[in-house]
């Protein structure tokens, strides 16, 4: 009997010991789930949303390039990212540039180009390109990209003719020169410095962007000197699609604000300002 008694009492001892290591263990399980419910981050959340934006966004340099310009001028420019209240700051200090001559009645440009660029009646609204005898002496005729363009405008001050080709790019030759879109560009587009020593200037490129580009004024006609979408891309590793409301402050500061994403109760932009300084 005391042998049994002696069993029944060490049993009694082992259960309550495994219900106290039950317990303990339950314990400290439930404290580990509690702290990894407070440390972990919500799934799914990224990082940067935990960022404050007065953080990410400082208006600092970005980077300089220089550029080789006209004859042996070497040209410094600085991209440097600002914010809103800078961008407005600024804005206040704009000089507007004066709009260029632009002709786009056909009769009128007809006459003022004859034996220049010879022109075919599409229908009584638009007209087309056949040849184009550029004043230097050289000509284009008959070629695939004329075919496909119809007339939009001549600037005679800048003796640039603007054509639309498909999918509404912009094709633009100078007439003096010869040379092509991508050194002629859109005057319509176009924004000069107060004193006119530099422009930006682009063309539509069609499926939305826009090409833009640096020119400075030498010997009275504008030349261009730099690519700013090749430069802009380079050092802000961002596409320099679309920009809007570029000004400049003085013949040396350029600003504007791009694009970053389309919405319809506003559209988001990043702001910039740039800087271009030349040696002569």
């Amino acid at each position: 009997m005391d042998i049994v008694r002696y069993w029944k009492q060490r049993t009694k001892s082992l259960q309550k010991s495994s219900a106290k290591k039950v317990l303990i263990f339950s314990l400290l399980l439930v404290g580990l789930v509690s702290c990894e419910h407070q440390v972990k981050p919500k799934a799914g959340t990224p990082v940067a949303e935990r960022i404050e934006p007065d953080t990410i966004i400082k208006p600092d340099s970005i980077g300089v390039e220089t550029v080789n310009g006209t004859d042996t001028n070497i040209f410094r420019i600085e991209i440097e990212r600002i914010n809103k209240e800078q961008f407005d700051s600024a804005k206040q200090q704009e000089k507007v540039s004066s709009p260029v001559e632009k002709i786009t009645d056909l009769g009128v440009v007809q006459k003022q180009l004859a034996g220049i660029v010879e022109f075919k009646k599409i229908d009584d609204n638009n007209l087309g390109i056949t040849q184009i005898h550029f004043r230097n002496g050289i000509s284009m005729a008959n070629s695939d990209l004329l075919s496909e363009c119809g007339f939009v405008a001549y600037f005679p001050t800048e003796d640039i003719l603007l054509l639309e080709g498909g999918h509404t790019i912009d094709v633009s030759f100078d007439l003096s020169t010869g040379q092509g879109t991508y050194d002629a560009g859109n005057p319509e587009l176009m924004t000069t410095s107060p004193a006119g020593k530099y422009r930006l200037n682009k063309v539509f490129e069609g499926q939305e962007c826009f090409y833009h580009f640096i020119q400075e004024k030498k010997n009275g006609k504008f030349q261009k000197v730099a690519g700013l979408n090749e430069i802009f891309e380079k050092k802000t590793n961002k596409w320099l699609c679309v920009i809007k409301g570029e000004f400049w402050t003085d013949d040396h500061t350029l600003y504007f604000g791009l694009v970053t994403q389309y919405n319809e109760a506003g559209n988001k932009y990043d702001y910039y300002r740039i800087k271009i300084t030349g040696e002569d």
